[in-house]
């Protein structure tokens, strides 16, 4: 991924700080367990009325607009694999072939490039994109043990050169970065997949998305580790895709009604709880490995109690930076936070933490991240 803020155009930046704040906001957000059968009943009672033909005209371009992300969130029947006609990649599981090619929108997470969507090393950044070549920047969770010993969610921004555009190709690359974790930026994280586990289909209809894994038959994992992956997973198709999709996994071809013999996965999977399953504190900007420059602003994240956390600064062993940081909400919601900083140049250990109750406690949900400021 590309580590180094400066030499991104003005405008790739801005896309970028406010693609983390989006997502930063749409982790913060619960949807009504009633929400599906409410929008359901308001599309039927639209279908019921009558509307003369001359109100017509212009206002139905508009009104069809409307409709059209409402109608898309209805689930289909359910399905084995791929059904004809939706969007695909890759080679076609069980169930049948996609006969169309992927409709999804093109991506809209542009900003300098940091590898293909396959992994490999990273470019050397927007001057070596190819002309005409879509390039995304995308959510991919990882896993690290959080106090007390318990796995949570840690999540990074990785950029692309994609092949294709589309939401399906986008799965494609932040999937195939999840089970990998070839370009982790934070050595902290790590995936909980087994290695050799690859994507080989991704497929999505209305709200649901399919996912083909290879090689991922047997982790040596316990329940929560089982878990915890599953929630890599889902948390990483619904960063991209936005909302909150259901999720029909396949491995090697075959549904899994228990996967690795702890977790049911026979019906569709859904991302859980933010407070359940994500870190307690996230350091969504700068990343670790970022270069900045000697003014700069970190962006926090987290449910940390009365909305308190604290902002940590290092350099060696010495603390050149301390302060009390207040984020927009407290836990049990999930609060963010924006601090302007300025340093001089030099390398530098970004951490944040909340402050333990008990005198002489360690910092509580501590996170950090190493950056050069120049």
């Amino acid at each position: 991924m590309d580590t180094d803020h400066d030499n991104q155009p003005g405008d790739a930046r801005t896309a970028d700080l406010l693609r983390r704040a989006l997502h930063t906001e749409a982790d913060r957000t619960d949807v009504r367990p009633d929400g599906l059968t409410s929008i359901r009943g308001k599309i039927d009672a639209r279908r019921r009325r009558r509307v003369p033909a001359v109100l017509l005209g212009a206002a139905a371009a508009t009104v069809a607009a409307s409709l059209v992300g409402v109608v898309g969130c209805l689930p289909p029947a359910p399905q084995p694999g791929p059904p004809s006609g939706a969007a695909s990649a890759g080679p076609a599981p069980p169930g049948g072939a996609p006969t169309s090619r992927p409709t999804d929108r093109p991506t809209d997470r542009d900003g300098p490039v940091a590898g293909p969507a396959t992994g490999g090393p990273p470019t050397a950044g927007a001057a070596g994109q190819q002309a005409g070549t879509p390039v995304a920047t995308l959510p991919v969770y990882y896993v690290d043990a959080a106090d007390g010993g318990g796995l949570r969610l840690y999540r990074e921004f990785h950029r692309f050169q994609l092949t294709d555009t589309g939401v399906v190709a986008e799965l494609r690359a932040a999937l195939g970065e999840m089970l990998t974790a070839a370009r982790l930026a934070d050595p902290d994280y790590r995936t909980l997949w087994p290695a050799g586990a690859t994507v080989a289909t991704v497929w999505t209809q209305y709200d649901i998305v399919g996912v083909n894994i290879t090689g991922a038959g047997v982790a040596n994992l316990d329940a929560a580790g089982a878990a915890a992956a599953v929630q890599q997973l889902a948390w990483t198709v619904a960063g991209v895709t936005g909302g909150d999709p259901r999720i029909r996994l396949l491995l090697d071809g075959e549904p899994v009604d228990r996967l690795w013999g702890h977790i049911d996965t026979g019906d569709e999977i859904t991302k859980g709880a933010a407070l359940d399953t994500l870190a307690m504190l996230w350091l969504i900007d700068p990343q670790h490995g970022d270069t900045v420059g000697s003014t700069f602003t970190v962006h926090l994240a987290g449910s940390v109690h009365e909305a308190t956390a604290q902002l940590r600064i290092r350099q060696g062993g010495r603390v050149v930076h301390r302060q009390y940081v207040t984020l927009d909400a407290g836990a049990p919601g999930r609060g963010e936070a924006f601090v302007e900083l300025s340093l001089p140049p030099g390398d530098y250990i970004i951490e944040a933490y909340e402050e333990s109750m008990v005198a002489d406690e360690a910092p509580r949900h501590l996170v950090d991240a190493a950056i050069t400021v120049r």
